[in-house]
C-alpha cells in the first residue's frame, strides 16, 4: 500500500435549493443590519481589511491590528455571523448540514448555502455594513496572549487585499503598471506592516515548538480555452501566509479561552504521518533527526527539502498523508499548529463544520465567559453532535478535494499530445516495481519487467513514457533529464 496514496470518491453533489429554503434565504437578505445597531459593537469607524485571491467570490473574514504605544497590539479577527439567518434546525441549517459543505473543482460545484446567504448578507463586502462575530486579543510586544473578548459587532470593510497584489508591491518599481496598486494600498501601508510583523513573531513562536510549515508550493490544475487540464507549480504568496499565521493564533487564542472556562466547544485536530511515510521522505532529503516526536520530524524534513528538486513532492506527500481533521468536544492535537487547543470556524458558508463551531462561540458570548450561564447539558450535547456531523462533513469536502486532484493529474496524462513525462522514483518495492512521482503529481509505477539493465537512482531526475494507463499507471524509463 502506498504511504502517500489516497482513495478517489465520487463526491454527491445537490444542485437544487428546496423552495423553502430559497424563501428563508431571501427572508435573510431582507433584514436591516441597522436594526442590530443598538445591540451589537460598532465597528463601522475602524480600519478592518480583508483578503483573498482576485476571483474570489465572498469573503467570511477580515483583520484589524492596531499597534499600541507600548509595542503591545491589539489583533482583531470579525468572522461574518452567519448563524444569525442560518438558525439552528431551521430548514437552511437542516440543508447545509445535509450538503456538508461547498464544493467548487472540475468535478462540479455545490453551495452549502443559498446565493443570497453566500454572496450578499454573509459576504464582508467593501463599504458593506455586515453583522459579525469579532474576537480581539491583546498580544504583547513578544507575541504572547495577554487577554481576549468577544463581541456581536458591526462592521464595514476598508479594502479587499489581493494576496498577489500585496506581494508585487514588494518587487515593482514606480515606472510599472503596479504603480497603480501603490496607490490603492497606501492608506493601509501602516496597517499591513503591522501585521506581516506580528505574523512573523506567531509563526516563528509556532515553529519553535514543532508546528508545520509545508504550504508554500502548491500545484494548480485550470482549463484552458480548447478546454484542456493544464497545471503550473505556484509558489504561495507571502501575504496568504501572514493571514494564516494571525488565524492559527486566533484559532488557539479561542480554544484556550473556550477550555478554560469550561464553555462547551469543537476543537480540530490533525495528526502527522505514520513513522512508514516519515522514514520514505526523511530518506529522501537526508534526515538525521530520526528521535524527534512524529509532529516535529515533519516539519524538520519540510525544511530540509526547503529549495530541492524534492520540495514539491514533500510538500504533496504531507498533505496526502494526513488524515481528515479530527473534530471533538474534546481537545484533540493538531500537528501544525502543535497545540491541542485548536479551534477553526472562519468559513461558516462553505463549511459546516465552522458554521457549528461558530455557534459554539456565540453560545460562550451569551454565557458571557461563564459556563454556569449555560444549561451544560444541553450545550454539551449540542457540541458532541456538532463535531461528530462536523467529522462527517470534513470527510466528505475533504475527499472531493482530493478525488479532483486524481482526476486532474490523469486527464492531464491521458489527454496529453506527449506520452513522455518527467519526474523521479522514489521508492523500489519488494516486488521490484519502482514508484516515481511525475511532474504532474501524478504517482505512478514502472513494473519491473521494464527495468532490465537499468539502474534508477532514487531522487534522481528522469523521463518516463507512458505504456499502458489502465495498467496500474505504468511507465517506462527513457533516459536522464539534462
Amino acid at each position: 500500500m502506498e504511504p502517500f496514496g489516497y482513495k478517489s470518491i465520487n463526491a454527491q453533489t445537490r444542485s437544487s435549493f428546496p423552495a423553502e429554503v430559497l424563501r428563508q434565504a431571501a427572508a435573510a437578505g431582507n433584514i436591516r443590519v441597522s436594526s442590530y445597531l443598538s445591540n451589537r459593537l460598532d465597528l463601522r469607524g475602524k480600519t478592518l481589511l480583508s483578503f483573498g485571491e482576485i476571483t474570489d467570490r465572498h469573503c467570511e473574514c477580515a483583520v484589524s491590528v492596531y499597534r499600541n504605544d507600548s509595542g503591545s497590539w491589539k489583533l482583531g479577527l470579525h468572522i461574518a455571523d452567519v448563524d444569525e439567518y442560518v438558525c439552528e434546525g431551521s430548514p437552511l441549517d437542516e440543508e447545509a448540514k445535509l450538503r456538508r459543505g461547498a464544493i467548487r473543482n472540475g468535478l462540479g460545484e455545490m453551495e452549502m448555502l443559498p446565493p443570497t446567504i453566500v454572496n450578499d448578507v454573509c459576504d464582508l463586502q467593501v463599504g458593506k455594513d455586515r453583522l459579525a462575530v469579532s474576537v480581539f486579543m491583546d498580544v504583547s510586544a513578544s507575541g504572547a496572549l495577554e487577554g481576549i473578548s468577544f463581541e456581536e459587532s458591526v462592521v464595514r470593510v476598508a479594502e479587499k487585499c489581493s494576496y498577489d497584489e500585496l506581494d508585487h508591491l514588494g518587487i515593482a518599481n514606480d515606472k510599472s503598471s503596479i504603480h497603480a496598486l501603490r496607490e490603492k494600498y497606501a492608506p493601509y501601508m501602516g496597517i499591513l506592516l503591522d501585521m506581516y510583523e506580528l505574523a512573523a513573531i506567531f509563526c516563528a513562536k509556532r515553529r519553535e515548538r514543532g508546528g508545520l510549515d509545508c504550504t508554500v508550493f502548491r500545484r494548480n490544475f485550470a482549463r484552458n480555452s480548447a478546454g484542456n487540464i493544464e497545471f503550473d507549480f505556484a509558489q504561495e504568496p507571502d501575504a496568504r501566509a501572514m493571514v494564516r499565521e494571525l488565524g492559527y493564533f486566533a484559532a488557539e487564542a479561542i480554544g484556550n479561552y473556550m477550555r478554560e472556562r469550561e464553555l462547551p466547544c469543537i476543537y480540530i485536530g490533525q495528526e502527522t504521518l505514520d513513522k512508514t511515510a516519515l522514514d520514505f521522505l526523511g530518506a529522501l532529503v537526508g534526515e538525521t533527526k530520526k528521535d524527534l516526536p512524529d509532529h516535529e520530524r515533519a516539519a524538520e524534513i519540510a525544511d530540509l527539502a526547503k529549495g530541492s528538486r524534492y520540495y514539491g513532492f514533500v510538500c504533496t506527500a504531507i498533505r496526502r498523508a494526513l488524515p481528515c481533521a479530527t473534530f471533538s468536544d474534546e481537545p484533540v492535537f493538531n500537528s501544525i499548529g502543535a497545540t491541542d487547543h485548536l479551534v477553526s470556524f472562519i468559513h461558516p458558508t462553505t463549511r459546516y463544520s465552522s458554521l457549528l463551531t461558530l455557534r459554539m462561540i456565540k453560545n460562550g458570548i451569551l454565557a458571557s465567559g461563564d459556563a454556569k450561564n449555560l444549561n451544560l447539558n444541553r450545550y454539551r450535547k449540542i457540541a458532541s453532535n456538532a463535531a461528530e456531523n462536523a467529522n462527517e462533513a470534513e470527510g466528505v469536502i475533504c475527499n472531493a478535494q482530493k478525488s479532483y486532484f486524481i482526476a486532474s493529474a490523469e486527464e492531464f496524462v491521458q489527454n496529453n499530445a506527449s506520452t513522455v513525462h518527467k519526474g523521479f522514483p522514489f521508492r523500489k518495492r519488494e516486488n521490484g516495481d519502482v514508484s516515481v512521482m511525475l511532474v504532474c503529481g501524478l504517482i505512478a509505477t514502472v513494473p519491473f519487467k521494464h527495468l532490465e539493465g537499468l539502474d534508477l537512482v532514487i531522487g534522481a531526475d528522469y523521463d518516463f513514457e507512458l505504456l499502458d494507463f489502465a495498467e496500474e499507471k505504468a511507465v517506462v524509463y527513457v533516459n536522464p533529464c539534462n
